[in-house]
């Protein structure tokens, strides 16, 4: 299926046999509020509200079982937390401690941690916890401030591939350990690479699309998190990126996203045997 029209920079969940696409930028380079329901199984996409704070380039997880919102850009910064749980008008629940845009959210499904991005001004470095969108506490800070990096949960860490610090792409793959909140650069990426996505298939964590300098790539990468290290699994159908990612029983979509204008596109990813997509 193609979405009703391009968008780039959404924030998608899973919300089980079908996605919730929330937010981003339009072809007009415009901030969106729109949120589409998918069905997965008939294939059908069909309008489900709008954002009380219209954003992109927001960060979205499951937390404490509702499907919340964080931060993201329009014509400022903001800090609002929006709860846009399916079966429930969408709703401002919260705040930030401060405004945050490009950055990302990841949850074990009762925490939601909060890691980079900025305020408008500078990079965020605090990583943040929260249970329920309206408090936060520090556990940890990231070695180097990014934007735009792509972030995987596992064995008790969380891992930021990549993204812009200061303006440049960076190649750092850091760590946080979420038992002491230490930070630390644990290796490198094969080049540097921003606005990518990642998604765990089959137990496995890829790194997929994404830009390196000015050009997009459909390069999917397969990342171990023992040995921190890369190896290749293969293509996306073209290249792309600023996609939004979720993954539903055991497929990841890939929605949206830009090559170089923002595409109506939706790419399914399933892992094989010996969990290569």
């Amino acid at each position: 299926f193609t979405l009703p029209s391009p968008v780039s920079r959404p924030t998608v969940y899973a919300t089980g046999g079908g996605l919730l696409i929330v937010g981003g930028l339009t072809a007009a380079d415009r901030t969106t509020p729109d949120i589409l329901r998918v069905d997965l199984g008939g294939g059908t996409v069909r309008p489900a509200g709008g954002l009380p704070v219209p954003v992109h380039d927001a960060g979205g997880a499951v937390v404490g079982g509702r499907d919340l919102l964080f931060g993201g850009g329009s014509t400022a910064v903001t800090s609002a937390v929006q709860d846009v749980t399916p079966g429930t008008p969408p709703r401002l629940v919260g705040h930030l401690p401060q405004p945050r845009a490009d950055l990302v959210v990841v949850s074990d499904g009762t925490t939601g941690y909060i890691l980079g991005g900025f305020d408008g001004a500078q990079g965020s470095k605090t990583v943040l916890k929260t249970r329920d969108g309206r408090t936060f506490t520090v556990v940890g800070s990231v070695p180097v401030t990014v934007r735009y990096p792509a972030v995987a949960l596992s064995g008790g860490s969380i891992w930021l591939f990549g993204g812009e610090h200061a303006g440049q792409q960076v190649s750092d793959v850091q760590r946080i350990d979420l038992a002491t909140g230490h930070g630390s650069i644990a290796g490198h990426l094969p080049r540097p690479l921003a606005h990518a996505g990642a998604f765990t298939l089959g137990g496995a964590i890829f790194l997929a699309g994404g830009r390196s300098g000015n050009t997009q790539t459909a390069a999917v990468m397969r990342f171990d998190p023992a040995s921190v290290t890369f190896t290749p699994a293969g293509h996306l159908p073209a290249a792309r990126s600023d996609f939004g990612v979720a993954v539903d029983a055991g497929i990841a979509y890939l929605v949206g996203g830009e090559y170089p204008k923002p595409l109506n596109t939706v790419i399914e990813v399933r892992a094989h045997s010996g969990a290569t997509p």
